[in-house]
């Protein structure tokens, strides 16, 4: 019953957990469309309001031509400039005792209370008349200078033209000042100026158009078009410009307010650029506020599906409790327990399901138990009969021996050399047929799992070189070469001689068998690394399929690769020989070479030869498949 009671606790956990992160990934992805969507909003906002600012300030420029023509158009201010020419001399006069100076009072609006200068000057520079403050002199009665000297800032060139000029913004007691001059012509030469001096202040209804345009809080500024001269419109005071971070030029962060969203238009006629700011924070406020209103839903979302949760885990626990105590006792054997049919009508379905599947896995299980018992007895008989039919041919294969042996000590008459080299070839293969005969033995071994070894050092080059007297004549029938390609003297490898014999003897004839005609055949050896040497076996056959590259090695099963010649054979000698080379320590496998035929590798572990009667002891016995020696990787 642990199984249920923990999906009981941990269902509901689960599901939270899952409700959480689809949640949160769902309030993620709306915030980051909402923050870009207000940052887009915003900056078209703040554009379309600057520009608006700035067309609302051109138009006005118009209207403030028609007002300085009038004062350049009064006969007062003509006949003083005139007087001006003939006697450069004379006095300037000030607005409480000129006309001319009223005249240009008309130019200050009826609310400035700044009491800015607003002059007439002559056309080489000279100030003819005032009225405001006396910029000229110092505190000490200096004069500043003409028009154009150190106190007219701004004004670097007048055109002789006939409208409104604008000059540059600049400082003046912390607060930044521009002149607005309008040249008084007589047809195309210049007679004198009509200069104000002028400040940067908002009005109630533009801030209120602001405010309407941008639907935030906004700061906006003056500057120059080079980029000197910041003023804020709400005070009129300098300002410098916002911080650009060094990581991204698209970054801006104004002292004192953070991260803004900016954008500024020329206002064409003036040297003047209106700059608009809103803070980002400003921008971001609604998406946050969307974002925690969100998540203050899914709170109560997951807090009612954790309950929900737990309510059908409790309702499902039961039935599943009752699966699992069944399931335990099947799993040790007892396939008459049965789950009772309640709850809910799948659950229902359920129990029966399982029911029908216990009694499935009992009948199976009966009839496993009898089929493992014929196999067994299947075994048994394979090898008693592997035994007898070994033990039947050693009788006549050793008295085929003796036979040899009697004819070539010439106690059947005298033998020449090449009778000699045939009984030669002949007692060879008989030792190979009791091998064999000794291998058929070895697998009733192999079966049971245990095979003894003697391992030891053998020389790799004499060693193969020898393997030649055993399978030239079976190669000399088919009419290939069978080339030998000899590895360097020295090396050796660790294995049991008369069974890695067996498995060369076995893959050499393998390939006699499988190749056709006029073939090659090639054996060689080579290192692997500091540990393991191979041996490779290659021919030039039809190679062999990759599926079946591992179905080769299974007992019993052979595999026709010419689909010409009858099969050879058993199906025992690569079965075996993989298990001896596995015994050994080694491994045997097969490929196919890119040029055709198949290619079959011995690996080995390596031993020093150096020493000829050197040998490494090796005792008792082990289960077959596992290495001898473990493997160097």
């Amino acid at each position: 019953m642990k199984y249920p009671q923990t999906l009981e606790r941990k269902l509901p956990l689960m599901m939270s957990g899952i409700f959480v992160v689809v949640f949160a990934t769902i309030l993620a992805a709306a915030y980051a469309s909402l923050n870009r969507s207000a940052r887009k909003t915003a900056q078209t906002s703040v554009s379309r309001a600057t520009q608006q600012l700035a067309r609302i300030g051109e138009r006005g420029i118009p209207a403030t031509t028609v007002r300085y023509r009038s004062v350049a158009n009064d006969s007062s201010v003509r006949l003083a400039l005139r007087k001006a020419h003939d006697f450069p001399k004379s006095d300037v006069v000030t607005a409480k005792d000129s006309e001319v100076a009223q005249v240009l009072a008309r130019l200050r609006p009826s609310n400035d209370s700044s009491d800015l200068p607003v002059e007439l000057w002559s056309a080489d520079g000279k100030r003819i008349a005032y009225g405001g403050t006396d910029r000229l002199k110092t505190p000490n009665g200096d004069d500043h200078g003409t028009v154009g000297g150190p106190s007219f800032e701004g004004l670097e060139s007048i055109a002789p033209v006939d409208s409104v000029q604008f000059g540059k913004l600049f400082p003046v007691d912390g607060h930044m000042r521009l002149w607005t001059v309008l040249p008084v012509m007589k047809g195309s030469s210049v007679l004198g100026y009509v200069a104000r001096q002028a400040g940067i202040a908002s009005n109630p209804a533009t801030e209120a158009i602001i405010r309407e345009l941008v639907g935030h809080t906004s700061y906006t500024y003056y500057k120059n078009s080079d980029g000197t001269g910041w003023t804020a419109l709400a005070t009129g005071r300098s300002a410098g410009p916002p911080v650009v971070d060094s990581s991204s030029s698209a970054v801006q962060t104004r002292p004192g307010i953070g991260e803004i969203i900016s954008a500024e238009e020329q206002l064409n006629g003036t040297p003047l650029v209106i700059t608009m700011e809103v803070p980002m924070r400003e921008v971001l406020s609604e998406p946050r506020r969307i974002v925690r209103t969100l998540a203050f839903l899914g709170v109560i979302l997951i807090a009612v599906g954790v309950l929900a949760s737990w309510m059908i885990a409790r309702r499902v626990t039961q039935p599943l409790g009752n699966i699992t105590a069944a399931a335990a006792t099947i799993a040790r054997g007892d396939f008459a327990t049965r789950v009772p049919r309640a709850g809910d009508a799948e659950l229902v379905r359920l129990a029966d399901s399982f029911n029908e599947m216990v009694q499935e896995i009992a009948e199976s299980h009966d009839a496993l138990a009898q089929q493992t018992d014929v196999a067994k007895s299947a075994s048994r008989a394979k090898s008693d009969f592997l035994a007898t039919m070994s033990h039947e041919l050693r009788t006549p294969l050793n008295a085929i021996g003796g036979y040899v042996d009697l004819m070539d000590m010439g106690l059947r008459g005298p033998v020449n050399e090449v009778q000699r080299r045939d009984l030669s070839r002949i007692r060879a293969a008989q030792q190979h047929v009791l091998g064999l005969i000794s291998s058929m033995l070895d697998l009733s071994r192999i079966e049971a799992g245990r095979v003894s070894y003697d391992l030891q050092p053998i020389a790799l080059d004499s060693f193969l070189e020898g393997l030649d007297v055993l399978v030239a004549p079976q190669a000399a029938t088919k009419s290939f070469d069978l080339e030998y390609i000899p590895p360097d003297p020295t090396l050796g490898a660790l294995a049991d001689r008369e069974k890695l014999r067996q498995i060369l003897l076995n893959l050499l004839s393998n390939a006699i068998r499988h190749t056709p005609s006029g073939g090659r055949i090639t054996l060689e050896a080579s290192d692997v690394d500091a540990d393991r040497v191979a041996i490779h076996v290659s021919d030039t056959g039809p190679g062999i399929p990759e599926s079946k590259h591992e179905a080769i090695f299974e007992p019993f099963v052979q595999l026709d690769r010419t689909l010409a010649q009858p099969r050879e054979g058993v199906g025992l000698g690569l079965s075996i020989s993989r298990d001896l080379a596995r015994g050994m320590g080694g491994e045997l496998s097969v490929s196919n070479q890119p040029t055709g035929g198949s290619r079959f590798t011995l690996t080995l572990l390596r031993a020093s030869v150096s020493d000829p009667i050197a040998k490494i002891p090796f005792t008792g016995e082990m289960p077959v498949g596992l290495p001898a020696r473990p493997f160097a990787s």
